[in-house]
This record gives structure tokens, C-alpha cells and sequence, in this order.
């Protein structure tokens, strides 16, 4: 990365946070154009599943150790990245083999690993029987089968050696490559370095490089070892093929001999620095970051229970758009749950209707109509918010069977006015009664239904009570649940009080600014109590408010 990171400081001012924490990304999301994650890891996966990158480029690289031994591409948001920069085709296809869809949700293209051809250039003679071997001494590197190639090619020329840069981190491995050493009579022909700092030198006079590894994304060794003149000799993991000449790939021991003892040096100079060049592959990503940003502005998308929902936001400073884009789902996730929970159990007819009173920008609107699954009618005052509402039903697809009403709810008919309570806050918005109003009010009794009410949300900044005065032949003959805002319990209480006459009872209560579900106990026995531990805390939440209203 620190190649490509100078390469780009000729244009870009750039910050290079290693290994990075939560707080220098949330920085960098605030500040930088471009965000740029060399690893598919819990830092790519918390930007941007819980951080605002709208207007962000967001780039992530992926690599076959995140695609193979992670979850961390599961729990990337990719609708909030505008590239997936994979380092082969190899992984894009270890990818669909978990049944990753990712090519559908963003921008993927493969850029290889830039290797610096001109730094390991040498002139230096290579010695054919000096064979080198880099690399973590890891049981996924495969360096037992080194062994078995070397004690081959000594049986045919002592004059064979193995040089071996890298470093054990497998106890295992460390105790079986030296017993074995020693039964096989390898001593005087494996050599360990440990880690090298400078491979350029390390590699100069070396004329084979062997490659036993299990997989490679894409083998950075190979192709550096090549840019210095030795011969490759490459295990044939699955992708070598598309990475590497296949007359270098051996399949077995005798293979991989035949091919080191008719090794020539420099013969793949050339094919390293035509494919995987360093300026080529800085050029790939250039051309990459000039592209424009791939995120619709003021859109997102995110996939909920396998429906791919979208959200037009154009407000982040609105606390339900900035709760919906930071969190990558929907506002008030708790209730709405609840709702699909409690609705299961019901026997619905096919035509059975939802009400969302207060709609706003859609959040529940689009849960009912896209996840439950209802036919809806969203009520909507405010143009603003009205216009959102309707864009937010048309990028779901959602019109035939939901309906935004750009009118208030009330106890009888008539008109009103907005008043604009927080500018910052869409859902603060308050009808106040006035006969010259431009705002119509309806009564839901008065509003023509295709089917049985069966779920009303009314969240309308002290209103709900006109609400319900208005929707009693609705109570009384659909009993639908009902979830009602109710901040204080000055506004609780009469809402409380007028719904008892229909037979409703307080089960639960949701949301930071207080929503109550209200069930009837004929229509709503089966789902009252998911769960003997809800019925108890039904229970004590009704004698909590007796206490207190007392």
C-alpha cells in the first residue's frame, strides 16, 4: 500500500492511518474525498454500515485471506461503497461460491498488486541451483512440500540449495520442517533467513523461485522473484493459471523438478512488466479515483430480510434521515419488528390495510408495504415531507399497492396550518386548526378503504386523540393494533381513557419518545403474549402507569 500511497501524494493529499481505529476513519469520513480501505475488516465494515459517507468516494480492497478465513464481506454495507477493488478474479469467484452477491450492490473491478519492476532489476548472475523460497511458514504456504522437491533435486545435483526467507509462526511446522531436515539428510541444502528487509538484494543472484502454497490471491513473491530474473516454478493452486504462465505451474513432485533443472534465467522479465508493472496499476487506480461518485447523492440502499429497501434523504441533518443513513435500516427497528411479529401470528385477509398517520418521509410506509406486505394508506401534511414520502414509494416500486395522502387527520373535517417546531427534526411538524388553512383535514372514518384496518401507526405531535376521534368506526369494527405516540402522560392518559370504551388495553411500550402498542383482547388474543415473559411485562407496565397516574 505504501507504494501506491506515494504514487498518489503527486496529486492527492493523503493520510495513511496504520493499523487505524474507529476514531481516525470517523475523522477521515468527515474530511478526506476518498476513503480507501486496503482490507475488507471490521474498520471497512463499521464505516460504513454506521458512518455518513455521503458525497465520500469509498473504496474497498479485498483480498482471499477476508474472502476465505472472514465474515468481515458479510458485514460490509455495500451500498455505501462506490468500489470493491479485488487483487484477482479468483476471489471474485471464492466470493459467489459463499453465495456473496456483491457484483449487484457495487462497482467491482480487479487492479493486481503493483509490483516495482525497476527496483528489483539487476544485472547480477544468477546461480541456477540457488532456489528461493519466500513467504510465512504457515501450513497454507505448504513448505512440506519444498522438502520432498529438494530431496529429489539433491539425489540428481548436491550442488542444489534452498534459500527460505520468512518467518514460522506454527509451532507444528517449525518442529515437522526440521525432522524432517534431518531424515531426509537436508541439512547443508535448506537455509533460513528469517525475515528479509531488502528482497531486491536477497533475490538478485537467486535463479529459481519455488512457489508451494495451497492458494495465492495473487503471490506477491512470484511476481517479484520474476522482476529479478529468476525462473518460476509454481504450485498450480486454483487461479494460477490466470496469473501465470502455464508452462511454469507443476502439479507434482517430478513436475516441479523437470522444471527447475531446465530453468533459464530472465525469461519472465517481460511478462511481469507488461501485466503487473507498478505505473500500470497505478494508472488503473487513477483512472479509478477520476471516475464520479458511484452513490446516487441523497440516496441509499440497504437489504432487509432479502428486500433491497431505498431511502431518498435529503436532509442528514433531519434526525430520522441521519438515524436511517448512519445505521444502514430502518428508523425505529424495535416497533417495527414487533409489528411483523404480531401480524404473523394474525389470520389476515389478502386485503387487509395498514394507516400510517404522520407519515413523514416513509420509514413505517415503506416497512408496511414492502416488508409486511399491506396495502397502505401514508398520511402526510407537509409538502416537504410529502415529496420525500412519495419519491421514497416510488424508488421501492411500491405504488400499486400504497397510497400518500397529502392531507391531516383529525376528529371531524376541516383545515389547517404547519407549524415548523424544529427545522432540524422533519417529524416536529404540528397542524394547528384554521378555516383558512391550506392544509385539508380528514376524518379515517371518511377515508375510502379496500379492506380491514388491521395496523394504524399515528404519530402526529399531540394530535393522536384527535386522530382517534375521528377513526371510531375503524376501532370498533377492524380493531386493528395500534401504535400511538404519546410523550407525557398528560397526552397517554386520555388517549388511554378513550380507547378503553373500545376495549383496548396498553401490552407494551416502545421508542425514546414513548409509542404505546394498544391491543383489543377479542381481536388480539392469539398475539397479545408472543411469550409468557411479554404478558408479565405487559402486566407490570399497566400497574407502573395506574401508580402513577394515581
Amino acid at each position: 500500500m505504501r507504494p501506491l500511497a506515494a504514487h498518489l501524494e503527486g496529486a492527492w493529499q493523503v493520510a495513511y492511518y496504520h493499523p487505524g481505529s474507529v476514531d481516525e476513519v470517523a475523522h477521515a469520513a468527515k474530511e478526506c474525498d476518498v476513503l480507501w480501505f486496503e482490507w475488507c475488516a471490521p474498520l471497512a465494515a463499521h464505516a460504513t454500515s454506521h458512518m455518513d459517507l455521503h458525497g465520500k468516494k469509498t473504496i474497498v480492497r479485498l483480498h482471499s485471506f477476508e474472502a476465505i478465513d472472514t465474515n468481515y464481506p458479510n458485514e460490509v454495507f455495500w451500498g455505501n461503497v462506490d468500489h470493491l477493488v479485488l487483487v484477482c478474479d479468483d476471489v471474485l469467484d471464492i466470493l459467489r461460491s459463499r453465495r456473496l452477491d456483491i457484483a449487484r450492490q457495487t462497482d467491482v473491478r480487479v487492479i493486481f498488486n503493483a509490483i516495482e519492476c525497476a527496483r528489483f532489476a539487476n544485472a547480477t548472475s544468477k546461480v541456477m541451483t540457488d532456489i528461493a523460497w519466500a513467504g510465512g511458514l504457515e501450513m497454507k504456504k505448504n513448505p512440506a512440500l519444498f522438502l520432498q522437491i529438494m530431496a529429489r533435486l539433491v539425489d540428481i545435483d548436491p550442488a542444489y540449495r534452498l534459500h527460505v526467507a520468512g518467518q514460522f509462526s506454527d509451532l507444528r511446522i517449525y518442529r515437522y520442517l526440521n525432522h524432517m531436515i534431518a531424515q531426509l539428510k537436508l541439512k547443508e541444502h535448506v537455509k533460513y533467513y528469517n525475515y528479509v528487509n531488502d528482497m531486491p538484494a536477497w533475490l538478485a543472484d537467486k535463479g529459481v523461485l519455488l512457489s508451494t502454497t495451497l492458494y495465492e490471491s495473487f503471490g506477491m513473491n512470484i511476481g517479484e522473484a520474476m522482476a529479478a530474473g529468476a525462473f518460476p516454478v509454481i504450485h498450480d493452486f486454483p487461479g494460477a493459471d490466470r496469473l501465470w504462465p502455464r508452462e511454469c505451474l507443476f502439479r507434482t513432485v517430478d513436475e516441479a523438478v523437470e522444471l527447475i533443472c531446465g530453468a533459464r534465467p530472465g525469461q519472465y522479465i517481460d511478462y511481469v512488466r507488461q501485466r503487473y508493472d507498478a505505473p500500470i496499476q497505478f494508472a488503473a487506480v487513477d483512472a479509478l479515483l477520476a471516475e464520479p461518485n458511484r452513490k446516487i447523492p441523497d440516496q441509499i440502499i440497504f437489504n432487509h430480510q432479502g428486500a433491497d429497501i431505498f431511502f431518498h434523504l435529503p436532509d442528514r441533518n433531519d434526525h430520522i434521515q441521519k438515524t436511517i443513513a448512519l445505521t444502514s435500516s430502518f428508523y425505529e427497528p424495535e416497533m417495527l419488528g414487533d409489528m411483523q411479529a404480531r401480524l404473523s401470528a394474525l389470520d389476515a385477509p389478502e386485503n387487509a390495510m395498514a394507516f400510517d398517520v404522520g407519515a413523514n418521509i416513509g420509514n413505517h410506509t415503506i416497512y408496511f408495504g414492502k416488508v409486511l406486505g399491506l396495502n397502505t394508506i401514508a398520511f402526510e401534511p407537509t409538502p416537504r415531507s410529502h415529496a420525500v414520502l412519495c419519491k421514497n414509494i416510488a424508488l421501492n416500486q411500491l405504488e400499486g399497492h400504497v397510497q400518500a395522502l397529502q392531507i391531516g387527520a383529525g376528529a371531524q373535517a376541516g383545515r389547517a396550518t404547519v407549524q415548523t417546531r424544529d427545522a432540524a427534526n422533519w417529524g416536529m411538524n404540528q397542524l394547528n386548526e384554521n378555516s383558512d388553512g391550506a392544509i385539508e383535514i380528514k376524518r379515517l372514518d371518511d377515508i375510502a378503504r379496500t379492506g380491514p384496518v388491521i395496523l394504524m401507526k399515528v404519530d402526529v405531535e399531540g394530535m393522536e386523540l384527535d386522530v382517534l376521534r375521528g377513526a371510531a368506526e375503524i376501532l370498533r369494527t377492524d380493531h386493528p393494533l395500534l401504535y400511538i405516540e404519546a410523550a407525557t402522560d398528560a397526552q397517554r392518559q386520555p388517549i388511554e381513557a378513550y380507547l378503553a370504551a373500545f376495549g383496548y388495553r396498553i401490552a407494551q411500550r416502545f421508542n425514546a419518545t414513548p409509542t404505546w402498542l394498544f391491543l383489543h383482547p377479542q381481536s388480539h388474543a392469539a398475539i397479545a403474549a408472543p411469550d409468557a415473559g411479554a404478558t408479565q411485562r405487559g402486566q407490570n407496565l399497566r400497574r407502573r402507569l395506574k401508580r402513577r397516574a394515581g
